[in-house]
């Protein structure tokens, strides 16, 4: 299911590493100082916000999950990983690339936030490949530059598309207050369109959990015969007491706390609904996939998709370091199937479960992410 990295593409990656080994900053201009002899060197150079207030948490896992994947697939012939912290300016992430190209990084991860790969974007040149970890504003990013990103709005395509599948003729969107939800609401509702579908019907749940009495009659007056819950956990299970069975609901993952089986509290109210995850949460005793590390600590369903982001940005990585320009990048990663789109981004698809029932895979057509705001919590470092 998963790539794994053996000894036929050890001579293409020291070729690289001969070429990209001799790189330095784009500018001359306040140039870091030349390392010491024992900094420099091949190496991917990681650049995380472990120093930053909000993200630290986050970005630990991240890199946990980087770190997962280098004990697997790395040996002595590929460069190692070196941190390189930064705060919550996005300025530092620029310096931490301009200091990781001195001492002879030959690949980046990072950065996390939106803000920083914005001020990466907007340096210039990059002459080392940069995977980073979220989304980016502009539509085409500079020459080297790459992303890989978590977003909410990829997984409410990817259920859009699924409903119409499933022969949905007329879906009822329910949105939660918020930003993140709104983002799930317009980007189902944008891919509805696209896919020749009639403008969803939409209802906005209720903040009031006194108000919810009225939830039921308002859905029972539309036509819909499938329902679109564009909500958190939490938001959708106060809803759902309200909502009559008898047609079928369909969620991102964001309903989901991540744990099999009927017994939980959150389950039993979830029951049923259609959802879509990663593989490292549906699938998680597939070889390919069990032969990574856990982390040694448990982890939230939220962190748990950061740490296997960490583990696929590793092997994005190393796959950028020895591809032609141009090549196809496509691999079964634990974070879905992630293929090289227009713009550098990877899409990313998922597989699709049922909250008490069994995953499948979905119908692959990956989906590029959207940008989202870096907000400062695990739950919305990437998404």
């Amino acid at each position: 299911m998963h790539d794994v990295f053996t000894s036929h593409w050890l001579p293409r990656f020291a070729a690289a590493l001969l070429y990209l080994g001799t790189v330095v900053p784009a500018s001359a201009e306040d140039t870091p100082a030349p390392p010491a002899e024992d900094e420099s060197g091949p190496h991917i150079a990681l650049i995380l916000p472990t120093k930053s207030k909000g993200l630290a948490g986050a970005a630990e896992v991240v890199q946990a999950g980087v770190l997962a994947a280098q004990l697997k697939l790395g040996d002595e012939s590929v460069p190692k990983i070196r941190l390189y912290p930064t705060g919550d300016r996005d300025e530092e992430a620029l310096m931490a690339y301009r200091q990781a190209a001195v001492r002879g990084a030959v690949g980046v991860i990072g950065p996390l936030t939106r803000g920083a790969i914005g001020k990466l974007a907007g340096f210039g040149k990059l002459d080392i490949p940069v995977l980073a970890l979220n989304s980016l504003e502009s539509a085409k990013p500079p020459t080297n530059l790459f992303v890989l990103g978590l977003s909410v709005e990829t997984e409410a395509r990817q259920i859009a598309r699924q409903m119409k599948r499933d022969g949905i003729k007329q879906p009822l969107v329910l949105e939660a207050e918020g930003a993140l939800h709104q983002r799930m609401r317009d980007a189902f509702v944008a891919e509805w369109k696209t896919l020749g579908g009639t403008p969803p019907q939409q209802l906005a749940l209720p903040a009031d959990p006194n108000a919810l009495w009225k939830l039921r009659d308002a859905v029972n007056a539309q036509t819909a015969d499938a329902l679109f819950l564009a909500a958190d956990l939490k938001r959708a299970r106060m809803a759902r007491p309200f909502l009559s069975a008898d047609r079928p609901q369909y969620a991102t993952s964001q309903v989901w706390g991540g744990k099999f089986g009927k017994t939980s509290g959150a389950n039993i109210d979830m029951l049923g609904v259609k959802f879509v995850d990663m593989p490292w949460l549906l699938e998680p005793h597939h070889p390919d996939i069990a032969a990574f590390k856990r982390s040694e600590r448990p982890l939230s369903a939220e962190l748990e998709r950061l740490y296997a982001l960490g583990i696929d940005a590793y092997r994005l990585t190393m796959l950028l370091l020895v591809s032609a320009p141009g090549a196809t990048i496509e691999v079964q990663g634990v974070t879905g199937t992630l293929k090289l789109a227009e713009g550098r981004q990877f899409s990313r698809e998922l597989m699709a479960g049922i909250v008490g029932g069994q995953p499948s895979i979905a119908a692959p057509k990956p989906e590029v992410s959207d940008p989202a705001p870096a907000e400062a919590t695990a739950e919305s470092a990437t998404q």
